[in-house]
């Protein structure tokens, strides 16, 4: 199969991600690098790449974000598949024989899960005085051994210590209530989720893959949720984003 090139590529390849062939032709903006991003074309997949130096390179943080950027260009035009930052291959040929011809089906599969949906990621994090408040107020154990432990000094010891294990298995239990209660709500206006650990402080940390036409829905349902859990939860709205989160592609990280 010979590959149609919209630009220049010879030696490693810097891989941003796929769309579908013909869907884009040329990027305006430098890549990774400062290179020129181009497109690669074969079996009705391309690829958004551009020339590096070495399979070795070291990213740096400028990198990072021309990724992003040549990501979020072609996503305003189309439907992307994005590759991790630092996706590197060693040749045109590489990307041929591993990807567009050997992941062709899954590429394909992918642009039609991800056809009209965007990404929004979602953080709720916790007010932590007004959490332990609700606790201490809600737990008559709790708050029995804090009276207890007050002014006790050295001969308190071990209930402090008690105290602070069962705080933090009710701060534990309640973070994970909550986690599940929150995507459960937003997950009604998404077409899938992808949830993080919560981390200290954090109840909420997720991406919702939702589609174009219900994305109103859902920021309105966020909106309402926001309202409603205040002020013991504040949250945080990021997109809508290419669906990097859905999006898992053939080709592996190098370097």
């Amino acid at each position: 199969m010979a590959l149609a090139t919209h630009g220049t590529t010879t030696g490693a390849l810097y891989v941003y991600g796929f769309v579908r062939g013909g869907a884009l032709k040329r990027f305006r903006q430098e890549g990774v690098d400062g290179a020129d991003v181009t497109v690669v074309e074969g079996e009705g997949i391309a690829a958004i790449v551009s020339p590096v130096r070495t399979t070795d390179m070291k990213m740096k943080r400028r990198d990072l974000h021309r990724h992003l950027g040549v990501i979020e260009s072609a996503f305003e035009s189309t439907t992307v598949i994005p590759c991790a930052f630092g996706t590197i291959v060693e040749s045109s040929a590489e990307l041929e024989d591993g990807v567009l011809i050997g992941a062709r089906d899954d590429l394909l599969d992918g642009f039609a899960r991800l056809d009209g949906k965007v990404q929004m990621n979602v953080k709720a994090t916790y007010d932590e005085e007004k959490l332990l408040r609700e606790i201490l107020a809600s737990d008559p154990q709790v708050a029995a051994l804090r009276e207890r432990t007050r002014g006790a000094g050295e001969a308190g010891y071990y209930d402090r210590i008690r105290l602070g294990e069962i705080v933090a298995a009710r701060v534990e239990e309640r973070t994970e209530a909550d986690t599940a209660r929150l995507a459960d709500a937003l997950a009604a206006h998404a077409v899938d989720v992808t949830l993080e650990g919560p981390g200290r402080g954090v109840a909420l940390r997720g991406s919702f893959l939702v589609a174009r036409k219900s994305l109103a829905r859902f920021e309105s349902a966020l909106e309402a949720l926001a309202r409603a859990e205040r002020p013991l939860l504040r949250f945080e709205a990021i997109g809508p984003l290419p669906p990097t989160a859905f999006a898992a592609s053939s080709v592996n990280s190098r370097g």
